[in-house]
């Protein structure tokens, strides 16, 4: 059977055509929220029409806003040649987190509570880690999970990205200007575009410091694991041996849908 995974994220949508656990095509693009289905005809139009997926599975923290279009593309764009409207419409099926599955223990009293991004990665991080895990995902939001070893989720927390950092700061402070920063260091500071920056850097690395910390001190030395589209300006500070994952929640849908692992 193939099929289509979707990661929808706040921003950007990262998807993956499977079949027998192997991708036959991916990509990604960030949303224009008034052309949705455009972009959706434009990415799997060929592939719908000539009856390539098979099943639809969303993992969605974007929205009503994301998955509305979605449901209008597939009613209205999708399959449009005769034979192909006889036979069994694309569904969507949407994956959530539960109190024990996949030999994942979840930490939340109401499973449903925890993102279903956040789920699919603790998925992925039990079938292709050994031993605990402290998953990092650095988008939008920055979110850090920890699995030990047995498989049970510890616990995680959420702070702003560094993208939504930047942009309050720079919302709500008058006479901040960002042009082209590089250095995180605050001894690279020289202007205030930089001490934003290496403050941003500060508190996202401080953030992932302060649970490996606790992590150690309940004996607890995970492997990092590390996604999102910020990912590469936070490897550098995570410790020896860190995975940079770019596709680490479409690994975990794999796994929920039988796919793979």
């Amino acid at each position: 059977m193939s099929v289509l995974l979707l990661d929808a994220g706040n921003t950007r949508l990262k998807w993956a055509l499977y079949e027998q656990g192997q991708y036959l095509q991916r990509g990604v693009f960030a949303y224009e929220w008034s052309a949705l289905p455009a972009q959706f005809q434009a990415q799997w139009g060929m592939l719908a029409n000539t009856g390539a997926i098979e099943k639809l599975v969303l993992c969605n923290v974007a929205g009503d806003r994301f998955e509305s279009p979605l449901r209008q593309w597939l009613g209205g764009h999708c399959r449009q040649e005769k034979a192909l409207q006889e036979t069994t419409p694309l569904t969507i099926e949407n994956v959530a987190a539960q109190a024990q599955a996949f030999g994942v223990q979840c930490a939340y009293r109401q499973p449903a509570q925890l993102g279903a991004d956040r789920w699919a990665a603790l998925v992925a991080a039990r079938h292709h880690i050994a031993g605990a895990c402290c998953v990092i995902d650095c988008g939008t939001a920055l979110t850090v999970d920890v699995l030990s070893a047995e498989g049970v989720h510890v616990g995680g927390l959420i702070v702003p990205g560094m993208a939504m950092m930047r942009q309050s700061l720079l919302a709500n402070t008058a006479q901040i200007e960002m042009g082209d920063v590089t250095g995180t260091s605050l001894f690279c500071v020289q202007d205030t575009a930089s001490a934003v920056q290496a403050g941003i850097m500060a508190a996202v690395a401080g953030t992932v410091q302060q649970v490996l910390q606790q992590c150690r001190e309940h004996g607890q030395a995970p492997v990092c694991v590390i996604t999102g589209g910020d990912a590469e300006a936070l490897l550098p500070v995570l410790p020896e041996g860190s995975l940079h994952k770019t596709e680490w929640v479409l690994e975990g849908l794999a796994i929920i849908v039988g796919c793979n692992g």
